[in-house]
Parts: structure tokens; sequence; C-alpha cells
């Protein structure tokens, strides 16, 4: 800004101001007036340029804020929906009784017979219960690992759920595969054949000591530092607002000069 102002006085060269020729007097006035006017131009196309750089700032904190309000929405939605059916599976029932699978023959549209597998309302309800925690598990899972970029911390807390591979034998026994990634999938008729002839065992595996038990203490300690699992504004952002602070401020410090530049030729005519 200082070598603005000495181009401006230079250019009017304002020792001719007190020159007994007035015609060189004007002209200088005239210079003068011209190069301030073309300063004072050029300061407010800057000012307007960091005017957009102060409202740019605003957009990315309130993106910002919205992304951290998004994750921790469907954070908190999927640990509550893993820890009910945690709790659920913990405290469920897998004896169904007698006569939970029963099969029939069957003659399709096509003439062809196939057979027909029906379950009881018990193995059913038992099916539905075990569908619903492996679904919010892999739910809980997906979402960790598609936001594990956002922190170390939610990356560890991925690997935590993913770490669901060294039981995986021991799911497999009673119809529960572990996929690629840690996700589980469910073989539906060895898991109900399970139940129906040890249902034990699958309280043992899916219970208090077992793949229940195993979420709910992830989801304790995914909750446990849930309000560090998003990085402030500050750590993501800060360098870059920071400056954007720094830049409107001294747009605001050159109009303060600009005016009392203004200020002072005004007194000098």
């Amino acid at each position: 800004m200082a070598n603005n102002i000495t181009s401006m006085l230079g250019a009017a060269n304002y020792s001719y101001l007190f020159n007994n020729n007035s015609t060189q007097r004007q002209n200088s006035i005239s210079a003068l007036w011209q190069n301030y006017g073309n300063f004072q131009n050029n300061a407010a196309s800057n000012l307007g340029a960091l005017t957009e750089i102060r409202q740019n700032a605003a957009a990315v904190v309130e993106s910002y804020d919205n992304a951290k309000d998004a994750f921790y929405t469907e954070f908190d939605s999927n640990m509550t929906a893993l820890k009910e059916s945690a709790n659920n599976i913990k405290n469920f029932n897998f004896n169904v009784g007698e006569n939970a699978i029963t099969t029939s023959e069957e003659t399709g549209e096509d003439g062809k017979t196939f057979t027909k597998t029906t379950y009881s309302k018990n193995m059913q309800s038992a099916l539905d219960a075990v569908k619903e925690f492996i679904g919010n598990y892999n739910d809980s899972l997906d979402f960790l690992k598609s936001n594990s970029a956002v922190s170390p911390r939610v990356e560890r807390t991925a690997a935590n759920f993913a770490d669901t591979t060294y039981r995986a034998s021991l799911y497999q026994s009673i119809g529960i595969n572990v996929e690629s990634g840690g996700t589980l999938s469910i073989d539906e008729s060895k898991l109900a054949d399970a139940i129906a002839n040890d249902p034990d065992k699958v309280s043992s595996i899916l219970g208090s000591n077992g793949l229940a038990g195993k979420a709910e203490q992830h989801v304790d300690t995914a909750n446990g530092q849930r309000n560090n699992l998003f990085p402030t504004a500050k750590s993501m952002l800060g360098k870059q607002l920071d400056q954007a602070a720094i830049y409107t401020g001294k747009s605001m410090v050159n109009m303060t000069n600009i005016s009392s530049i203004g200020n002072l030729v005004n007194m000098m005519f």
C-alpha cells in the first residue's frame, strides 16, 4: 500500500501545488485526484476480493458444522441400533421348541416339485433377531470404514469393529460367515438348523460371551471417545481460516488508510 501511495504522490508532483503558475497547479491537482481515484478503486476491488474470502471462510465453517452434525447423527443412530439389537441377542431364548422346522413337497406352476421349508413362529423370531443384529453390525462397520479418513480415531474404531476374523470358524459353525473386511453374512438354513439342534451353542457363540457381547464392548468404546472422533474445525481448517481472518482484517486497515488520505488531500485544497 505504501508503494501505491508513493506512486500516487509522485505522479501528482505535488510540489507544483504551491507554484505561482496556476495551470501547472491545476494540472498537478488533477493528476493527484486521478491517481488517488485509481488507488481508491483498486483498494475497493481488493476489498471485494477480501470480503469474498471472508464469506467463503464462513461457508467453509458452515459446511464443516453440517458435516460434523451429519456424522454424529449417523454415528449415534448406528451405535444405538447395534447396542439394542446386541442386548436383545444376549437375552434371547433360542430354545424354540419342537417342530421349529418343517418341510413339505410342493408343486410349482411349471409342474416341477420342490421342497418347501417352513419355520415356526419361535424359529422365525429367532432368525429375525439374528438378522437384525447382523444387519446393524454391518451398518456400523460400513459407516465407520467409509469415514475412516475423517480421523485416526475413526480409523481405529473401524478396525476394532472389523476384528471378527479371529472367531470366524466358530461363527461359521452356526451359519454366520465372516466376509472380506470383517462384515458378516448369514446362511439362513444352516443357522436355523443350529438353533433347532443346539440352541445352547448358538446362545454361547452369539450371547454375552460371544459376538453380541463383543459388539456391545465395541459400541461402549466408540461412545466413550465419541466427542473426539470428528476433528475440531481448528485442527481441520485452522491454517486456512487464520489466513482468511488476517486478510479480511487488513482490508479494514486499508480502508481506514484510504479515508485518512482522502481527508489529507481535502485539507490541502
